[in-house]
C-alpha cells in the first residue's frame, strides 16, 4: 500500500515509497475506548517491506524521494529501491527528523519473532496479537520457523505447542514465551587427594548443604609402613556449553595441585599415590601437603620442668604453656590446656583446647587453627581459624576463612581472612569497633596503614621544612610538597586487596577517573583473583553500630544494630549490600 497523504508526515514535495505489508490499529479495549494498539501481519525473512514503484514521478532538484531509514533487522536491496526484512517479525514504521528543517525520514524496521538474551542462553518467542489468518505459522511447522532463524540447541518442544496455542488464541496483550535453553559450560573438578581412611573433619569446612563443620578436628591420625594414605585424583576438563544459535561456550577447566610430602612419606607420581614409609602420626596441611612423624607427648605443663619444646614432630601438651616458654612443631599441635603470654607455632595444624591469653601471646600455623576463645592474643595462620567461644580485643588473620560458632561473641580487635567469615555476636555497647575484612589479603591491609602512617609523617615534616623557606621559594617548595603527597594518596588508594590479584591496580589516569581508582580495581578483579562476588561476612548474632566491615577493596560502617545478616558485594560489586539470614 502507499503511504497515506498525511499534513505530519507526507510532503507534496516528496516521492512517497509503497508499504508491502499491512498495518492497522486495534482498540485495547472496552474500557479504553480511545486507546489503540498498532498491530501488523507477521512476515518472513526476505519480504519486502518497502519499494518504490511509481516510474512516472521521476526525481527533479523539486521532487525527490522521500529518504528511507533501513533499520534494525532490515536490508536495502542493490539498487536502493527495496527495503527486505533479514528475519522473521513484525515490522514497523515510524518518521524520524534526521535533519533541522529537512523533510521526516521513513524509518523501517523489525522486531524479531525470536528475542534472544543478551548472552544468547535464552530465546524467546514475542507474541503480539496479528492480522490476517496466521498464514506463516498454520502452513510451515513452527519448529522449522525457529530452526531456520538460527535457534538450534535446547529447543522445548512443549513451549512450542503452548507458543503456538497463544498465538492461535489472538491475545491482544504483548507477551515473550521461552522456547530454548542454552547450555551452560561445566567447569571441570579440581585435582585433589582422596584418603584411603576417615581422617577426620577439617577445621570450620563448608559442608554442601551450605552448613559449617564445627565437629573437633580429628589431628595425629596413626598410619604403618608402607600403607597408601591417598591417592591423587586429577583434574578434568568440563565440558563446554552451547548458545541456542550453537555458539561454543569455553569451560573453565580444572586445576592441577602439586603434592607436597614431608617427613616419613613419598609420593609416587607414575601411581598418584602417597604412602608411609615409617610407622608415625599423620597431618594434613591445606589440601596438598602431607606429613607423617613421630608424636611426642608432654604429660603436663610446659614450663621449668620442661623447658621449650621444638620438634620436627607432632606435639600433643596434656597441659598448659605457661608464660615465656616456646613450644614449635613440625607437624601438628595439640594443646589441651591454655596458652598464657607466649608464642607457640606449627607447620601444621594446631588445636588449643582451652584459651590463649595476654597481650604477647600468639599462634602461627602453616595450617588451620582451632581455639576455645581468645583475649588479647594474635593468630597468624595460611587455612582455616575457628573460634568456638570468644574474641577479645584480639587480633586474627587467616589465608583460608574465620569461623566463629553461632553463639560466639567478637569484641574489639580485627578479623582478616582470604575467604568468608562468619561470626556470632560482633562488637558490643561500649566496647571498640571491630574491624571485619574478607577476601582480603592481611599483608596488603598492612602495607596500606603503612603508606597511611608514611603520609601523616610527611605532612608534619612538610610543616617543619616550609619554615625554612620565604616567599617565592616557599611557594614553589610548597608545590613540590603536595604533588608528593597527591602521588602517596593515589598510590594507597590503588592498592588492591583481594586475593590472587597484582599488589597494585593499573594506573588511575589509564580509566580517566582519578576520582574513583576503587572502580577501577574492581573492572580488573572480575577476571582475575578469586570469585569475590562468593565472599561474604554472616553474622548469626548481632553486629553493633559502629563495626567498620570490608569485603574486597569496598568498606561499609554499620550505622546501627543489625542481626542475622549476610554481607556481600552487590552486583556493581563496587558496595556492600546486606540480605537476611533464612
Amino acid at each position: 500500500m502507499v503511504l497515506p497523504p498525511d499534513s505530519h508526515f507526507s510532503s507534496a514535495d516528496c516521492i512517497e515509497p509503497t508499504l508491502c505489508f499491512t498495518t492497522k490499529k486495534m482498540k485495547i479495549g472496552e474500557k479504553y475506548p480511545l486507546e489503540r494498539l498498532p498491530i501488523s501481519e507477521l512476515i518472513k525473512a526476505d519480504h519486502v517491506l518497502v519499494e518504490f514503484t511509481d516510474e512516472n514521478l521521476p526525481e527533479s532538484e523539486h521532487f525527490t524521494r522521500r529518504h528511507v531509514i533501513s533499520g534494525p533487522n532490515t536490508y536495502f536491496s542493490e539498487d536502493n529501491n527495496q527495503i527486505f526484512a533479514s528475519v522473521i517479525g513484525y515490522p514497523h514504521v515510524d518518521f524520524v527528523q534526521v535533519q533541522e528543517n529537512s523533510a521526516l525520514a521513513l524509518h523501517v524496521w523489525v522486531e524479531p519473532l525470536f528475542e534472544l538474551s543478551k548472552d544468547r542462553m535464552k530465546a524467546y518467542l514475542v507474541v503480539k496479537p496479528l492480522l490476517f489468518n496466521y498464514a506463516i505459522l498454520s502452513s510451515e511447522d513452527l519448529y522449522n520457523v525457529i530452526t531456520k532463524s538460527g535457534i538450534v540447541v535446547g529447543v522445548d518442544y512443549k513451549q512450542l505447542n503452548v507458543a503456538k496455542k497463544c498465538l492461535q488464541s489472538k491475545a491482544l496483550d504483548n507477551d515473550k514465551i521461552l522456547v530454548a535453553q542454552g547450555r551452560k559450560p561445566l567447569t571441570g573438578n579440581n585435582a585433589y587427594l582422596k584418603f584411603k581412611f576417615e581422617i577426620g573433619p577439617i577445621a570450620g569446612q563448608l559442608l554442601e548443604d551450605g552448613r559449617i563443620d564445627f565437629r573437633e578436628r580429628k589431628i595425629m591420625v596413626p598410619v604403618f609402613k608402607n600403607q597408601i594414605i591417598a591417592t591423587k585424583m586429577p583434574p578434568t576438563r568440563g565440558k563446554p556449553g552451547l548458545t541456542v544459535l550453537g555458539e561454543r561456550i569455553a569451560q573453565k577447566q580444572g586445576t592441577d595441585i602439586t603434592v607436597e610430602t614431608d617427613g616419613d612419606v613419598a609420593y609416587d607420581p607414575e601411581r598418584n599415590q602417597v604412602c608411609a614409609t615409617s610407622d608415625g602420626v599423620l597431618s594434613v596441611v591445606g589440601d596438598n601437603v602431607i606429613k607423617v612423624s613421630s608424636k611426642l607427648e608432654i604429660f603436663g605443663d610446659i614450663d621449668y620442668s620442661t623447658g621449650n619444646i621444638e620438634s620436627r614432630n607432632s606435639i600433643v601438651v596434656h597441659g598448659s604453656v605457661l608464660p615465656g616458654f616456646l613450644v614449635k612443631a613440625g607437624g601438628d599441635l595439640e594443646i589441651r590446656g591454655s596458652v598464657m603470654s607466649t608464642q607457640v607455632a606449627s607447620l601444621a595444624n594446631i588445636v588449643v583446647k582451652g584459651g590463649i591469653t595476654g597481650n604477647v601471646s600468639s599462634l602461627s600455623s602453616s595450617g588451620d587453627c582451632d581455639i576455645h576463645f581468645i583475649e588479647q592474643g594474635i593468630i597468624h595462620c595460611h587455612g582455616n581459624c575457628v573460634v568456638r567461644k570468644q574474641s577479645y580485643y584480639s587480633k586474627i588473620y587467616a589465608g583460608g576463612s574465620i569461623r566463629c560458632k553461632e553463639n560466639s561473641a567478637v569484641v574489639g580487635g580485627e578479623l582478616i581472612a582470604e575467604g568468608s567469615i562468619t561470626l556470632g555476636d560482633t562488637g558490643g555497647i561500649g566496647a571498640e569497633p571491630v574491624f571485619i575484612a574478607a577476601g582480603v589479603v592481611a599483608q596488603r591491609i598492612f602495607h596500606s596503614r603503612n603508606l597511611v602512617q608514611r603520609l601523616t609523617d610527611y605532612k608534619k615534616s612538610i610543616t617543619q621544612r616550609l619554615k625554612e623557606y620565604r616567599g617565592i621559594t616557599r611557594t614553589k617548595k610548597l608545590k613540590i610538597f603536595q604533588g608528593n603527597l597527591e602521588d602517596m594518596k593515589l598510590r594507597n588508594l590503588r592498592i588492591n586487596m583481594i586475593p590472587g590479584t597484582g599488589l597494585f591496580s593499573r594506573p588511575v589516569e589509564e580509566n580517566g577517573n582519578a576520582s574513583s581508582p576503587q572502580v577501577v580495581i574492581q573492572e580488573r578483579t572480575e577476571q582475575m583473583g578469586i570469585d569475590i562476588s562468593a565472599i561474604a561476612i554472616e553474622v548469626y548474632g548481632t553486629v553493633f553500630a559502629g563495626t567498620l566491615l570490608q569485603i574486597g577493596n569496598q568498606t561499609l560502617k554499620i550505622s546501627e544494630n543489625m542481626s542475622g545478616q549476610r554481607f556481600m558485594l552487590d552486583d556493581t560489586l563496587n558496595h556492600i549490600t546486606a540480605i537476611p539470614l533464612k
